[in-house]
C-alpha cells in the first residue's frame, strides 16, 4: 500500500491524524519555496567540498571520516559496471557534548535556503524544548538527529525504529527513495533479541514470522516530498537513485505519556543522553530516569503515566 500523500494540510489536522494518530504520510507542497538548487551536489561540492563528513554502512556503522567532495565523487554518478554504493553519509548537527565532525556551521549558511515545513509543530514540543514558549524553527535551532543525508544510488539504511520514541521527518531535495514501513504492532515479527530483520534477505530462522507478513507501506519518495515517520514505526530506506535528503527528529506534547512510559521501561536506553542534550537548558546531565519522568509530568502536566 502507498504512503498516504496529502497537501494544504493544516498543523492541527497534521497533529490530529498523523502525530497523535500515529500514521505515516507524504505532504507533496511542503518544499515548495525553498531554494533546492542549494542542494545540488555540484553546489554542496563547491560550498562545502573540503569538509569533513561521516561515512556509514547500511548498519550505521562509522566506516571512514573523508571530505564531502570525495564522497559525492566516489558514490554518485555511478555507472551500472560500478555497481551500487554501499556507504552513505550522515551529517548531523551536534547532539552531544563530544569532538566531532558536526554540520552546524554548513546548515548556518544553509540556513536561508528553506523553513520549517508549514505543517509541522514548532511549538508545544517536548524534544527539544519550547522552554519559554518560544517557536522552535527547524532552519534556525538545533534539533536531535538533525541533518544531512548524502547516499549515492543504492546504497540504504537497514530496518530501524527511531530513538526515544520520536517522529523522524525526511525531506527529499535531490533523487529517489524507495522506503518499507511496519507498524510498530508488528515489532515481534521484525525482531529477535535486539536485531532487526533484514527485508531484503531475512533469516527464517532467526525471524520466523517474517514471512508471514507485508509492509504496511511501500513507497517512492521523490524531491519536493516530506514523509513523517511516526513514533514506533520502522522503516527500512534505499536510494533507488543518488540522493540528498535533511532529516531530523521531535516529539510533541501529546506524546508525552508515551516518552515517559519509555523511559520508564527503559531507564538505561543510551539515546537518553541525546534526549538530556536538547533539554540542557532545564535539567542536569545527570539526571535520573525518574527524575526525568517527574520533570516531563511536571512541566506538561502528563496523565496515566504510573510510576514504579
Amino acid at each position: 500500500m502507498k504512503v498516504p500523500r496529502v497537501k494544504s494540510i493544516s498543523e492541527e489536522s497534521f497533529i490530529e491524524n498523523y502525530i497523535v494518530g500515529n500514521t505515516p504520510v507524504i505532504v507533496t507542497d511542503g518544499m515548495e519555496n525553498w531554494d533546492m538548487e542549494k542542494f545540488t551536489p555540484e553546489y554542496l561540492i563547491k560550498e562545502f567540498g573540503d569538509e569533513k563528513v561521516q561515512v556509514y554502512n547500511d548498519l550505521f556503522d562509522l566506516q571512514t571520516v573523508q571530505s564531502l567532495e570525495k564522497y559525492i565523487n566516489t558514490n554518485f554518478f555511478r555507472s551500472e559496471a560500478d555497481g551500487p554504493a554501499k556507504q552513505y553519509m550522515r551529517w548531523y548537527t551536534k547532539l552531544k557534548e563530544v569532538e566531532f565532525y558536526w554540520s552546524d556551521s554548513v546548515f548556518d549558511r544553509l540556513k536561508n535556503a528553506w523553513s520549517q515545513p508549514y505543517f509541522i509543530p514548532d511549538t508545544s514540543l517536548v524534544i527539544p524544548s519550547n522552554k519559554n514558549a518560544e517557536k522552535r524553527t527547524i532552519n534556525e535551532y538545533g534539533y536531535p538527529y538533525k541533518g544531512l543525508f548524502i547516499s549515492g544510488k543504492g546504497s540504504r539504511t537497514r530496518l530501524h525504529k527511531d530513538p526515544f520514541v520520536s517522529n523522524a521527518v525526511l525531506c527529499q531535495f535531490h533523487g529517489q527513495k524507495e522506503i518499507f514501513l511496519y507498524s510498530p504492532k508488528k515489532e515481534q515479527d521484525v525482531m529477535s533479541k535486539g536485531a532487526f530483520v533484514d527485508v531484503k534477505n531475512p533469516d527464517h530462522i532467526k525471524f520466523p514470522n517474517f514471512s508471514n507478513i507485508t509492509p504496511d507501506y511501500e513507497d517512492i519518495l521523490s524531491p519536493g516530498e516530506i514523509i513523517l515517520f511516526p513514533s514506533g514505526w520502522f522503516h527500512d530506506v534505499t536510494s533507488v537513485s543518488d540522493s540528498i535528503s535533511i532529516t531530523w527528529n521531535f516529539l510533541h506534547a501529546t506524546q508525552i505519556d508515551k516518552l515517559c512510559k519509555h523511559i520508564k521501561n527503559n531507564p538505561e536506553d543510551d539515546q537518553l543522553e541525546i534526549a538530556r542534550f536538547f533539554l540542557k537548558d532545564e535539567i542536569s546531565k545527570e539526571m535520573k530516569a525518574e527524575e526525568l519522568i517527574m520533570f516531563f509530568k511536571n512541566k506538561f502536566e502528563a496523565q496515566n503515566v504510573v510510576l514504579g
